[in-house]
């Protein structure tokens, strides 16, 4: 059962790997149409160049972002990785109703006990995290190292939603807090798939996201072990 989950997984983000690829080319070449168009345009057009290359970045954006948060690939390796997840994070919000409180400060042996499956968790938890706030508010995350009682070191990845009338609908709850055996009564669509997906790679890492709501803020939080790759 486990190596067929496992399976499941890979086809999603190799499918995910793919569609982002093929979109990039595209997307990219329309930025470098809209910087020429910039460079031979009429003051006429500016008006519309500044909506063009503002919804070209914001594809963009999102398409890094969800390049790393369902693909199969790693970070770039220009930064080091929560910086880069953090920059993707702070991308994909930009212009939305929703701002990001992520300290920037990581220390060194932070950045070595985090893994590539651990920042697509993290990434995965702030996509569940902006629909519980769909009036708009703030994501706090927070990145730590936890001692486990006779298992070393583990990883505590916390979101929190923060806003008013923040709360997480039943079918992305319901989505986000399966069991793996319990996905064929589940109605997954594309408004709570992510959830699924989120928990589904906790288990692979031999633990689970947990949600905890109070008023106008909703807490998820894992606790990885440092075990699984």
């Amino acid at each position: 059962m486990k190596k067929i989950m496992q399976l499941n997984l890979k086809v999603l983000q190799l499918l995910s790997s793919r569609l982002c690829h093929d979109i990039v080319g595209p997307a990219g070449a329309i930025q470098n149409g809209i910087e020429l168009f910039e460079e031979m345009g009429s003051e006429e057009d500016e008006g519309a160049l500044e909506v063009i290359a503002t919804s070209s970045e914001k594809l963009l954006a999102r398409i890094a972002f969800f390049r790393l948060t369902f693909g199969q690939g790693g970070p770039n390796g220009r930064k080091s990785p929560l910086a880069e997840a953090r920059e993707l994070a702070q991308a994909y919000l930009k212009g939305s109703r929703v701002s990001l409180d992520w300290p920037p400060e990581m220390a060194e042996s932070l950045e070595k006990k985090i893994t590539v499956i651990a920042i697509k968790i993290l990434l995965n938890m702030i996509l569940v995290a902006i629909d519980a706030i769909p009036r708009g508010g703030s994501l706090e995350v927070s990145v730590s190292t936890e001692d486990e009682i006779h298992k070393g070191q583990a990883v505590n990845l916390v979101v929190r939603a923060i806003g008013r009338g923040a709360f997480l609908s039943e079918d992305l709850q319901c989505a986000l807090l399966s069991e793996k055996s319990s996905h064929a009564d589940l109605n997954l669509s594309a408004q709570n798939i992510h959830g699924f997906f989120c928990q589904r790679l906790a288990e692979n890492q031999l633990s689970k996201v947990s949600v905890f709501t109070d008023r106008d803020e909703v807490r998820f939080t894992v606790l990885l072990p440092q075990c699984p790759k």
